[in-house]
């Protein structure tokens, strides 16, 4: 059972076509350069080298051993520091798998979906924690002559339950996203009018600074322009509305 790869879309077609998870390791700059979505969960530890993160309405400055939770609804795109090298693992996993490993006690799928104003999609791992994901996931490239889907299901389940764990410690703490007011009110604006024709005229005036000010800080902190950001928000809305039965 092979679930380790040496490309993001191989963990994604793994995780998608066996509704199960995949993983993958990389040190190139060659992530997605576009926002996009999956049609899995994704937990991104990034080790060295991230700069900031977009994830849907929110942008994380990147701290070298920072975890980065996220559903297959939010929309998100991380940026890297050039001339670095770009260490990062990355889970993708099924919904259906997270539904069906979860018992009435313990439910997988709460990291990736609880959220709200001081939830975050950031983790901090304590080393210990840290060390360990590295850990569980580098053994999961060896095959077992016996029961490796046995072996390799219940080491996911464990990832899971430790990423779980940590995110339910830290939900009361303090935002840790980047505190740009003016980004902040632009956010805000599209997220509630993204349905509308706005204007980059409109979205500077309501954050009170100039079209130019907006353009450049929204690519210094997002790494993208606001017309992608705004086409991706109105994709990932539209993909939420045909998942859940809504025309």
């Amino acid at each position: 059972m092979r679930c380790v790869f040496d490309k993001c879309y191989d963990a994604v077609n793994c995780a998608n076509g066996e509704l199960s998870f995949g993983f993958y390791y990389s040190e190139k700059q060659n992530p997605d350069s576009s926002i996009h979505i999956h049609d899995c969960c994704e937990v991104l530890l990034c080790m060295h080298g991230g700069k900031n993160f977009l994830i849907n309405d929110r942008v994380y400055d990147v701290e070298d051993g920072d975890v980065f939770i996220m559903n297959q609804f939010e929309a998100h795109k991380i940026t890297f520091d050039e001339g670095k090298r770009f260490l990062r693992y990355v889970m993708q996993v099924h919904p259906q798998f997270l539904y069906e490993m979860s018992t009435v006690q313990t439910n997988l799928a709460y990291c990736f979906y609880a959220r709200g104003k001081n939830i975050l999609n950031k983790l901090h791992l304590k080393s210990d924690e840290r060390e360990r994901l590295i850990a569980t996931i580098m053994s999961l490239k060896k095959e077992q002559p016996f029961g490796d889907d046995i072996i390799k299901t219940n080491a996911a389940k464990e990832i899971l339950v430790m990423l779980n764990s940590a995110f339910i410690r830290q939900a009361q703490m303090e935002r840790a996203e980047v505190h740009n007011d003016a980004i902040n009110k632009a956010m805000d604006y599209i997220n509630a009018n993204y349905r509308d024709n706005i204007s980059l005229e409109k979205i500077a005036e309501n954050s009170y600074i100039s079209v130019n000010q907006l353009c450049r800080l929204f690519n210094r902190y997002c790494g993208t322009t606001v017309a992608r950001y705004i086409t991706s928000k109105r994709i990932t809305e539209a993909k939420k509305a045909l998942l859940s039965g809504r025309s």
